[in-house]
């Protein structure tokens, strides 16, 4: 298999490092950016937790030193230490754990597998992908889904809108009378306005680049919006979610004239969407998606006996597959082989 990846992860970096490298990506690898020349194509896969650079060609060697040499060129922290590559089989076996949700912070995470079928699917809009790139994917999200349905995750451990929740929770004496407002439509923030209503929260405002999503999901979950050009006007809730993408703060501390009502801001995006300056706004408590997600650190114990089972079952689909893509790359070299004995 001619692929590879470049990657880091939250395990490997802190936040300013990892928005660092995902700013850079963005730039340079990102949709509209799939390809180097005639023979290098890319597909970045770029989350909260993981900025990964996937590629195929003729050289992978090539093809990975210049991507390194790209990262050194633009990003001025020193990360080459922190970096993780892998070829050929190691590389599908890490995409397979990825899109399972085992390499997540929050580990069994649902979002981790749309967010893959994304990334393949905004690299295709653009560029013809190699075959191998085409395989890579389409088999990983095949073994990531296989494994979720043989072993579910189990219900009722502590997910991240429960440590959302928990965290206005330790800050309002009465979460229920918090007016908390979500930035972005992200699949996270759904789920925790889902989440929250659940929990009785009814005072919910959503605000989001397109009126048409944020006027659609309102009527869904019965919730106020927030026109875009207001987005200065943030700080007049108590509580603020932000989940959306961006390549600069949405939001800074110095805009806010007088005291912000504000209470608690969580900021869940990688690069931020919130300037850190924020935290020192009177009264006013930042989160950051690792913080939150520090939280969570004992689900993985909690859920070690399905981790290991998901492990056996990904290793053995897994060489299943790369077993099948040899025997078929055999075939196809040994049917060209007797195409040119025939023609003489």
């Amino acid at each position: 298999m001619r692929v590879g990846i470049l990657g880091i992860n939250h395990r490997l970096a802190n936040l300013k490092l990892r928005e660092s490298l995902a700013q850079c990506c963005q730039r340079r690898f990102g949709a509209g950016h799939s390809t180097h020349g005639r023979s290098h194509f890319f597909v970045l896969l770029s989350t909260c937790n993981r900025t990964e650079i996937y590629f195929s060609s003729d050289n992978l060697a090539e093809t990975h030193t210049y991507i390194l040499n790209i990262l050194r060129q633009e990003v001025e922290d020193e990360f080459d230490q922190k970096l993780y590559s892998y070829f050929g089989s190691d590389c599908f076996l890490h995409l397979c754990r990825v899109a399972t949700g085992l390499d997540s912070a929050i580990v069994g995470e649902t979002e981790i597998l749309g967010q893959v079928k994304s990334a393949y699917e905004e690299a295709s809009k653009y560029i013809s992908l190699p075959e191998q790139l085409h395989y890579l994917f389409q088999k990983s999200l095949k073994v990531g889904k296989h494994v979720r349905s043989e072993l579910p995750m189990q219900r009722g451990l502590p997910d991240i809108e429960h440590a959302v929740l928990n965290a206005g929770v330790q800050i309002f004496s009465d979460v229920q009378k918090a007016k908390v407002l979500f930035v972005g439509a992200s699949d996270i923030n759904r789920k925790i306005i889902s989440f929250l209503i659940s929990k009785n929260l009814t005072r919910l405002t959503l605000c989001n680049r397109s009126p048409q999503v944020a006027t659609d999901l309102a009527a869904l979950y019965g919730i106020e919006t927030l026109d875009w050009d207001n987005i200065t006007e943030w700080h007049c809730y108590d509580w603020i979610i932000f989940g959306t993408k961006a390549s600069r703060y949405i939001v800074e501390g110095y805009a806010v004239k007088g005291n912000a009502d504000c209470k608690l801001v969580i900021d869940l995006s990688v690069p931020r969407n919130v300037n850190p300056e924020i935290a020192k706004l009177n009264g006013v408590t930042l989160l950051n998606i690792d913080e939150i997600n520090q939280t969570l650190s004992a689900r993985r114990q909690q859920m070690s006996d399905v981790i290991n089972k998901a492990e056996e079952l990904i290793n053995s689909c897994t060489m299943r597959q790369v077993g099948l893509k040899i025997q078929s790359e055999n075939r196809r070299i040994h049917m060209a082989v007797e195409h040119c004995e025939a023609r003489g």
